[in-house]
């Protein structure tokens, strides 16, 4: 074979070699990541690990890959760190003209790199992943613990998973929630509680996980930086970001479009955002914002009772609004500044506001990040809408009311005629909840 075990090479490698090659893969499989000093049955640690050649040890057809020209073969650049399963496949006959020596080469560059990489990084640098995922009327994406990861070292930080009994550290799983499948035609005209219950259900799993694995984190100083991934259907998302702990560096990712990653696209441009007043009827006690970010909210789309109130608009500059406007990690930041700017002017203006209507087209990372900034002790609250069918219906409300946050899901589209959801407290599990719901409406 190219290479042998560690234990039995016949010492031709010398110790210093092995060692060099051993920490260079940080005790890890250069091909499939395996922790190689980890015994699975016996949780004892072993030597698990074997190196092999990539140029093969003899200069012989009998040595996989041994006729490449290659004088010091025992070098710690011809080595690598594998585990047996891999040494056997890449080194069998049939593989052979598979794992060439370029790509052996390459597999190892790349290792040994990400493992420089990582083990350079500072304490400072470490981030606590935290992953929503549900479907979006019946759309699903790939959002696993490997791809959060793989963000995350893109944006040069090392995640560390609060382990779960699943091992998949912070996850919100919404996709098991009863309801989200539910359509417009469900949604108006099947069961009475089918949406009502879906938003319910959800914001109390958001809740309950927020409660008793994020903020025992923070209160024991194991968070001290955030990474949030979301995919979920948007007024929940933005219900995320108003749970985030505003004290915690935060930085929210973005899915890509072009490669379905969640990593930030440097070669993309920085793109600004303005705010301009669309409508301008008197302050009142009610408002809108018309986010036009990943679309545009075409005016005969604003729910009739909202026409004659002070509208707002938020968009971006020279550019048009499009799905995947903020793929740079500065255009999330310039939109987190142009909306802080303008919920800074709203607390400015007349004390009169007491609800902002959203009608949003946004992004991911932009809603969770309206979230984030809506300060309930300071800010009107958010009459969050989404589009279902054509329109825009109200529903959920994201306010104070006697230290809670309050969040309200309706099925008409105006907050006149809007049917809300009455009671709060605790969920179905007993468990303390920030969130309940009340019926929205004018106060």
């Amino acid at each position: 074979m190219g290479g042998t075990g560690s234990g039995q090479n016949g010492g031709k490698i010398p110790p210093k070699v092995r060692l060099e090659v051993w920490v260079r893969c940080g005790g890890r499989c250069a091909i499939c990541n395996r922790n190689l000093l980890d015994g699975g049955m016996t949780a004892r640690t072993l030597w698990l690990g074997e190196l092999a050649h990539i140029v093969g040890r003899h200069d012989s057809a009998h040595s996989p890959r041994g006729e490449s020209v290659l004088d010091h073969r025992e070098s710690a650049d011809n080595l690598m760190l594998v585990c047996s399963d891999d040494h056997n496949e890449f080194d069998a006959p049939g593989a052979l003209d598979v794992f060439t020596v370029s790509m052996l080469r390459e597999l190892k560059r790349s290792h040994e790199d990400r493992i420089r990489h990582l083990t350079g990084l500072g304490e400072d640098r470490a981030t606590t992943v935290l992953r929503m995922v549900g479907q979006v009327h019946g759309r699903e994406v790939e959002l696993s613990r490997e791809t959060a990861m793989t963000a995350v070292v893109a944006a040069k930080r090392y995640p560390l998973f609060l382990e779960s009994y699943s091992r998949h550290g912070i996850e919100i799983d919404l996709r098991h929630v009863l309801g989200e499948s539910a359509g417009p035609t469900d949604m108006l005209c099947g069961p009475k509680e089918r949406s009502r219950s879906y938003f319910r259900n959800a914001t109390a799993l958001i809740d309950d996980v927020i409660e008793r694995q994020l903020k025992h984190g923070i209160v024991t100083n194991a968070v001290r930086h955030l990474s949030i991934f979301g995919f979920a259907r948007l007024p929940l998302l933005v219900y995320l970001g108003s749970r985030l702990d505003d004290t915690v560096p935060t930085e929210i990712h973005q899915r890509q479009r072009h490669d379905e990653s969640w990593r930030w696209q440097e070669t993309a441009p920085v793109v600004e955002f303005i705010t301009r007043l669309d409508h301008a009827a008197p302050h009142g006690r009610e408002e809108v914002v018309v986010l036009n970010i990943s679309g545009t909210v075409n005016p005969e789309e604003i729910p009739v009772d909202l026409r004659g109130l002070r509208r707002y608009q938020i968009s971006p500059i020279e550019v048009t609004s499009a799905p995947d406007i903020i793929a740079h990690q500065g255009s999330l930041k310039n939109f987190i500044a142009c909306v802080r700017s303008f919920l800074a002017d709203i607390d400015a203006a007349p004390k009169t506001i007491r609800r902002l209507h959203v009608l949003p087209a946004l992004p991911l990372s932009a809603a969770i990040s309206l979230g984030r900034l809506h300060h309930h002790q300071v800010h009107p609250e958010l009459a969050i809408y989404e589009r279902l069918d054509g329109r825009y219906w109200r529903t959920m409300d994201i306010t104070l009311s006697a230290g809670e946050t309050i969040v309200a899901a309706s099925r008409q589209p105006s907050f006149r005629s809007a049917a809300g959801i009455g009671g709060r407290g605790r969920h179905a599990h007993g468990v303390p909840r920030r969130g309940g719901y009340r019926r929205p409406g004018p106060p």
